[in-house]
């Protein structure tokens, strides 16, 4: 499988945004290590050629960010294939196909750096969960992913990747880069909506900012006292930093 080594986005017929979280150093100069995190935009049309690439890298466990309802009418079509254990664990509870979902509606009227800080305050329990499931499967290669893999699966390689202690211009670029991707894939749904709607299809670096800004104002800075709140153990923060950089 072909993979950039400046950006780690990995060239996978079906997918726009795949992505190694291990291309990357920190403000140390430390790699972070490659073949343990993958991001993603969801896995609904992969064919069997590109479900073997997957397998061969060797991503064995995936978890789709995306509600109930986006994963029962986009199915990730390596489900049910026996070489992977497959999660759905929504961190945000609504269908985010919806504009006219209520939160979905908020964020059109202000931005989705408003609608990070509200995950952040409101979705807790899942973002513990999405990182526990992480935590229990270690040992393998984890593919985690929303719809374009921007957004929900942004913030998730965030969290990671402030850990790491990865400069916050490099996160920055990292969350903003997305849309530069995935332009093809939502160039449907931004022709199919009013101006004033398309923000949510891209990924603004102030959408980052203003979430990195909130972490400042109400963390100290330190995602581990965000961590924190969500209900991990000292050791579980640890340990998920350590995914990064054994």
């Amino acid at each position: 499988m072909q993979m950039d080594s400046g950006s780690g986005r990995l060239f996978i017929p079906g997918l726009y945004n795949a992505r190694d979280l291990g291309a990357m150093t920190n403000a140390d100069g430390k790699a972070l290590a490659c073949h343990r995190l993958i991001r993603s935009d969801a896995l609904d049309h992969l064919d069997k050629d590109s479900i073997d690439l997957l397998a061969s890298y060797p991503v064995s466990v995936i978890i789709d960010l995306r509600s109930e309802e986006e994963a029962k009418n986009h199915p990730d079509t390596v489900c049910g294939d026996p070489r992977f254990s497959c999660y759905n664990i929504p961190l945000l509870r609504v269908n985010a196909d919806d504009i006219n979902a209520g939160i979905i509606t908020d964020t059109i009227k202000t931005s989705l750096g408003h609608l990070y800080i509200w995950m952040f305050e409101n979705s807790r329990p899942y973002f513990a969960e999405v990182l526990r499931t992480i935590l229990r499967e270690k040992e393998k290669t984890v593919l985690f992913h929303c719809a374009h893999g921007k957004d929900r699966t942004g913030l998730i390689a965030a969290i990671f990747y402030l850990l790491c202690d990865v400069e916050r211009e490099k996160i920055i670029e990292n969350y903003a880069v997305s849309y530069t991707y995935v332009e093809k894939l939502v160039a449907p749904l931004i022709a199919a909506t009013p101006e004033n709607v398309h923000h949510i299809y891209r990924s603004d670096e102030s959408n980052m900012e203003l979430l990195l800004s909130h972490l400042d104002e109400k963390y100290d800075g330190r995602i581990g006292n965000y961590l924190s709140s969500c209900g991990l153990s000292e050791k579980e923060i640890s340990d998920l930093r350590s995914i990064l950089l054994p």
